[in-house]
């Protein structure tokens, strides 16, 4: 059951950071030209995305009652699924997190017409993934510093959604550097979010550094305990994606003007940065389950 609740964990955070980082791309960082042309392909994104977060929503308050429970018999049982989502803090919070993510699809399929949709996409987006800072690790503390806690996790969500969610988007703008009618939208679209990017990626270092210490500031250091380990590979992995960033910004996009090499590099260097994020999604899938100690 472990390793069926770490896919749906997988799946489920995957779906909320793309989500938000896909409405938050079309809403405020692309300019209108570009919005059109990116409306088709992230609204059929948005709702892959919308449609994975309710379903493996509901897969994981089944899966939480069975791990609680009696095992996988508990898994269908409706007493206990009941039981969980209301007598928990997990389940208080998860009856929100779904009923947001219940709305989130049909609005993906039928109003993301107008720039009013997408808006409305986000701050959705935004209460569904910033819900998910208020489980798992982020309840161990009470008082003062544990309302702390809660909105470090928070702020953790948003920013890393921005950073990695908006990678996809990003990616598709990039064909149409060398467009005639979209070239300025698309190098402007860059520009805007590497500009915003530096403040996301601060953010969320600064409070993935302050949710670790947390968790981990009674606990006797020893890397020998699985999730000390996989929390050491989540640090190095996310020190390359701030490598690859660093590189994309600063030295591919500079060699994008006069028909340089730039784009092309910049391309091969987002894509890189995809396939860390979805291994770091990976291991956080993982670690919120496991004990510190």
């Amino acid at each position: 059951m472990d390793q069926l609740l770490y896919a749906v964990r997988f799946l489920h955070y995957s779906a909320a950071l793309q989500l938000f980082g896909l409405a938050i791309f079309q809403t405020w960082i692309a300019p209108p030209r570009l919005q059109r042309t990116l409306a088709g392909p992230l609204r059929q994104l948005a709702i892959v995305a919308a449609t994975i977060l309710l379903v493996s929503g509901v897969a994981w308050l089944m899966l939480m009652a069975g791990t609680m429970g009696s095992g996988w018999t508990d898994t269908v049982n409706p007493v206990v699924i009941n039981a969980v989502a209301s007598k928990t803090s997990f389940g208080q919070v998860w009856l929100s997190h779904l009923l947001i993510s219940a709305s989130l699809l049909p609005l993906a399929v039928f109003g993301l017409g107008s720039s009013a949709g997408w808006a409305a996409l986000s701050l959705l987006c935004a209460f569904a993934l910033g819900s998910l800072g208020l489980i798992g690790h982020a309840t161990i503390v009470d008082g003062f510093v544990g309302l702390l806690n809660r909105l470090s996790h928070v702020l953790h969500a948003l920013s890393s959604g921005f950073w990695l969610g908006s990678l996809l988007p990003l990616l598709l703008s990039l064909k149409s550097l060398s467009s005639l009618e979209l070239g300025s939208d698309a190098n402007l679209a860059l520009r805007k979010f590497s500009g915003l990017g530096h403040y996301a990626v601060a953010i969320a270092l600064a409070t993935g550094v302050f949710n670790s210490w947390i968790i981990l500031r009674q606990a006797e250091l020893n890397i020998a305990v699985p999730y000390q380990a996989l929390l050491a590979v989540k640090v190095g992995l996310v020190g390359v994606m701030l490598v690859l960033a660093l590189v994309n910004r600063y030295i591919f996009v500079p060699r994008i003007p006069n028909n340089g090499p730039g784009a092309r590099l910049l391309w091969k260097g987002t894509v890189a940065e995809i396939f860390v994020s979805a291994a770091i999604i990976a291991l956080l899938a993982v670690l919120g389950v496991l004990s510190p100690t």
